[in-house]
């Protein structure tokens, strides 16, 4: 089992190396213990402090993580690292505005970052703007073809943007060499849907499906987003879009305007009346047949 040199170091920089060893090794207690030790004579010392965000990350304490590395760019605006993690975390805590004017920033600094092109591309991908993305991330791969994080979002784009059974080379490449990232693809189609676009979920399934013929997962999404956007199903989009809420919005403004409808003229009350329970029937009864019938 490897530890780190026992010797007790007797600078910050010391410190540092054995802080990043632990950590390297998951053992953020450890690296915890020995921060404590560091910052009670260096307190001030921004490479300790950015290994304390380090470890906060690490255990999930992202706003713990953020705070410090804000405190470290206030007294160092330049500091490179501290802003480049803070990106990171800011894109992942979906803080986008601040992350967007903090890679512009940087950006301006360094325009030949393919780094900094990815991480910003990774920003409008989060902020579901695919075509600055896609534009990000192409310009960080005639930078650096062998750019990974450009290579993960140039393939999400595709799967999202082009058209059904069309060929995508990042896709392909993608899954090639890093199989492990269908779970990121997921994660993307899932904010697709929250944010209300299941037609682009459903392109972005599909080309999934197309890729892994064989996957039951990618399958059941297909079936299932290809009942949401049938065409016989567009009437029922507000209650799709916002679920139990625009049910209640149903119900109780259906009740009351047709009592302000009887006061205003009775003579349209039941036509209006046998209309709204109709409406109501179809959100009922048509979903699930229309689901046993696409799926046969």
């Amino acid at each position: 089992m490897d530890f780190p040199s026992p010797i007790q170091p007797a600078t910050a920089e010391g410190y540092v190396v054995q802080v990043s060893e632990l950590l390297d090794r998951r053992r953020q207690a450890q690296a915890r213990a020995l921060l404590r030790e560091a910052l009670a004579s260096f307190p001030d010392d921004v490479e300790l402090l950015l290994q304390g965000a380090r470890a906060d990350a690490l255990d999930d304490q992202n706003a713990s993580a953020m705070q410090t590395l804000r405190s470290v760019i206030a007294r160092q605006p330049a500091h490179f690292g501290a802003r480049a993690f803070l990106l990171g975390l800011l894109t992942d805590e979906g803080e986008l505005a601040e992350a967007e004017q903090l890679a512009l920033g940087m950006l301006a600094e360094h325009p030949q970052s393919p780094d900094l092109h990815a991480a910003y591309a990774r920003v409008m991908v989060r902020a579901l703007q695919f075509p600055k993305a896609r534009a990000l991330a192409q310009e960080a791969l005639h930078l650096d073809p062998q750019n990974d994080f450009a290579l993960r979002v140039l393939a999400l784009c595709d799967v999202i943007e082009l058209p059904r059974g069309t060929d995508s080379a990042a896709l392909r490449r993608l899954l090639a060499e890093h199989p492990e990232d269908q779970h990121l693809l997921s994660l993307v189609i899932s904010a697709l849907l929250q944010n209300g676009e299941p037609r682009a979920a459903l392109r972005g399934a599909r080309e999934m499906l197309r890729q892994n013929p064989h996957n039951r997962h990618w399958l059941a999404l297909v079936k299932q987003l290809s009942v949401q956007e049938h065409w016989t199903m567009r009437p029922l989009w507000p209650l799709q879009r916002w679920g139990w809420t625009a049910s209640v919005v149903l119900w109780i403004g259906g009740v009351l305007g047709l009592r302000l409808l009887g006061q205003v003229n009775p003579a349209l009350v039941g036509p209006a009346s046998l209309l709204w329970l109709a409406y109501v029937a179809y959100s009922w009864v048509w979903p699930p047949l229309l689901r046993r019938w696409l799926l046969r």
